[in-house]
């Protein structure tokens, strides 16, 4: 096969995985925000407050991803990453349909923590690109897969707001999940097959430490840990951000979804302009421009909190998307990049872990610091995370310069 083939077959490949994620996680984010009012149609939980129960149906699934996200990381380096796309796409169908024919709220709940565990198809995306695209454009790819599952967070809910309002939340919810059922013979079809990573034979002259420790040595931890910090500063909004625009900004609903949406699009748009300023560099290098924008975003949640006016706290969202671009898809394809080739699909796990972990984290954070002290002490505590984060990067950044770099993580990245 020739390189132009090849190159064609490879960007055939990711366009139509782009397409499939955008379908299915607009398909998932249509009816997001609209659970808890399901939740208030079904027969109630008995003894438990229906606000636990509405929260319940958002930290389930990520819980249930935290834990195992990893095991299907490992099993994708085993089985291929093609298997792992088709099985997260038939968890994500099958959830949904539970939900539209369930009568409880329990039922609902265990749906829900079902999805998360079964599904993970993030993760599994990241894992196929990974594997399909070439090591020089894994980082521009990552940021095209952040890209769409952007585009759905801004433009599929009033889709969905549209359609429950038209014909009920079980058939909003039913037509989500046609339209990932209409994504797996896509994704039979048009991805082709990749086969898993052989394992390495262990060199009998190499030094025994080394190679057991090199899996998960200090630069995958560390990164693990800056993803932690830097995902729970970035749902943290999520608990606060609509009180504390109608309660302390005296704002009016529509300036809330503004807001929501104004760093949704452009963290879309300034995702794959990152993945370019990134293209090529080191990881010693890279991380150092990760720690810039990390301490950026901290001065962007500050901006946030002491913004007084409308158009102030509009630009300081739009501010902190255009960071938010250049983050995560960065951090995880470094993860990739500096685990051992056979393992990479598991380390890809544990960053699906290490988000949902700061999800849950950044949500109980929020809410511990704002009950306390108020909407406006949400953004602080935001910064504070972020400064954690930028701990985390430097550190990284430390164990990663050229002096400090073990040699077999040098020859990976040749």
């Amino acid at each position: 096969m020739s390189s132009a083939t090849r190159a064609d077959s490879w960007r055939s490949a990711i366009r139509w995985l782009l397409i499939i994620q955008a379908l299915s996680m607009g398909a998932m984010e249509m009816t997001g925000p609209f659970w808890p009012l399901f939740l208030r149609e079904l027969t109630p939980v008995p003894h438990v407050p229906f606000a636990w129960v509405a929260s319940a149906a958002y930290f389930a699934p990520m819980a249930a991803t935290l834990l195992t996200a990893p095991w299907w990381g490992r099993l994708a380096d085993r089985v291929g990453a093609k298997p792992m796309i088709l099985r997260a796409l038939v968890a994500l169908a099958a959830s949904q349909l539970w939900s539209v024919y369930a009568d409880s709220a329990a039922s609902v709940l265990l749906a829900r923590t079902v999805q998360g565990g079964l599904a993970g198809f993030l993760a599994a995306a990241q894992i196929y690109a990974m594997r399909v695209a070439p090591a020089d454009m894994r980082r521009r790819v990552f940021a095209d897969l952040q890209t769409v599952t952007a585009c759905g967070s801004f433009m599929a809910p009033p889709v969905g707001a549209w359609l429950v309002a038209w014909m009920g939340f079980r058939m909003a919810n039913t037509a989500g999940a046609v339209l990932i059922l209409a994504c797996i013979p896509l994704a039979m079809l048009c991805l082709p097959s990749v086969p898993p990573r052989p394992r390495e034979t262990p060199d009998p002259t190499a030094d025994a430490s080394v190679t057991q420790h090199a899996p998960l040595g200090g630069l995958v931890i560390g990164l693990l840990l800056g993803t932690v910090a830097v995902q729970a500063a970035r749902v943290m909004p999520q608990g606060f951000l609509a009180p504390y625009i109608t309660e302390t900004l005296h704002g009016s609903v529509m300036l809330a979804g503004l807001a929501y949406s104004a760093t949704a699009a452009t963290l879309a748009l300034s995702a794959r302009w990152w993945a370019k300023r990134f293209a090529g560099l080191p990881v010693h290098a890279t991380l150092g421009r990760v720690g810039m924008l990390t301490a950026v975003c901290g001065v962007t949640a500050l901006w946030q909190g002491f913004a007084q006016g409308e158009v102030g706290f509009i630009a300081a969202r739009l501010a902190w998307g255009v960071c938010l671009g250049g983050l995560l898809p960065v951090m995880n394809s470094l993860v990739a990049e500096t685990s051992p080739p056979e393992r990479q699909g598991f380390a890809l796990g544990l960053c699906s872990s290490a988000a949902k972990g700061g999800a849950l984290i950044g949500l109980g954070v929020a809410a511990a610091s704002t009950g306390l002290f108020g909407w406006r002490s949400g953004f602080f505590a935001m910064a504070a995370m972020y400064i954690a984060a930028l701990a985390a990067v430097l550190i990284v950044r430390r164990v990663a310069s050229p002096q400090a770099v073990p040699p077999v993580v040098q020859t990976q990245r040749a």
